[in-house]
């Protein structure tokens, strides 16, 4: 890996020594300028666990991924500045009655440095910006979103509040490896019912707002502009991405703009 390369492309200058301050940083300066995509899943292109296919596409690219990718490359990012990284499973809550995704739906980090942190550059907009203490049970604020880590029978629940519906992944400590996950990865980048390969959901995070599209709509909101608006045509896609996301499609190929 080419730190610098990597740290360039995140925007990011600052300490580099590890610290809870400085792991906040880099999580904050990876979701501001990382989005969270899987647009190869939706293309037919291929995807994989391995960090470095993730760091061509991210930094070669300036493209982004889904949690696979972001949370497996920034682990390794974390690992080269000296931090002490492990990989955790994660369960999404999917749908108003809180049923969980599958065993192995989401790839998540517990990073120790002065407490053990919950990091995560891979679950989308609605992810906390700076990590999560694993050990704290009461209200924890990140920016102007309430979250909380809580005992879920024999693991934990990361969990937003306030939301409308569930929002949030059930995980427990128990260290993976890389290879954990390759079945899942393969499976949601290639199965015909898999949301990521029929919606294509792609979300960036911008200084005054942020924005989701999918194949079907355009939703977010940039400072006082509220996104709310169907996409009819495969033209008006590709257009949206690049006015919204910074990507650019062209055929199956994908780049950062």
């Amino acid at each position: 890996m080419d730190v610098e390369a990597y740290l360039a492309r995140i925007g990011y200058d600052g300490p580099r020594v590890p610290s809870a301050r400085t792991l906040a940083a880099l999580q904050r300066a990876h979701l501001r300028a990382v989005p969270f995509e899987a647009l190869d899943c939706h293309l037919g292109n291929p995807v994989t666990v391995e960090p470095a296919d993730a760091y061509r596409k991210v930094v070669g690219d300036r493209r982004g991924g889904f949690c696979f990718e972001l949370n497996g490359l920034f682990a390794w990012l974390l690992g080269e500045l000296g931090f002490a990284v492990t990989l955790l499973a994660g369960r999404p809550v999917i749908g108003a009655d809180g049923r969980l995704a599958e065993p192995m739906a989401h790839l998540a980090l517990l990073v120790d440095c002065e407490a053990r942190w919950l990091t995560d550059v891979g679950f989308g907009f609605t992810r906390a910006m700076d990590p999560l203490d694993v050990d704290e049970r009461g209200e924890q604020i990140r920016g102007d979103r309430r979250y909380r880590v809580a005992p879920d029978g024999d693991g934990l629940v990361a969990e937003q509040l306030g939301t409308p519906e569930p929002d949030g992944y059930r995980f427990d400590l128990e260290p993976r490896r890389r290879e954990d996950f390759a079945a899942r990865c393969a499976a949601y980048a290639s199965d015909a019912d898999s949301i990521f390969v029929r919606r294509a959901p792609v979300v960036r995070v911008h200084p005054d707002g942020w924005a989701h599209v999918s194949r079907e709509r355009v939703t977010g909101r940039r400072g006082d502009r509220v996104l709310d608006a169907p996409i009819a045509s495969d033209a008006a896609w590709r257009a949206a991405l690049r006015e919204h996301a910074g990507l650019i499609v062209e055929g199956t190929r994908v780049r950062g703009s």
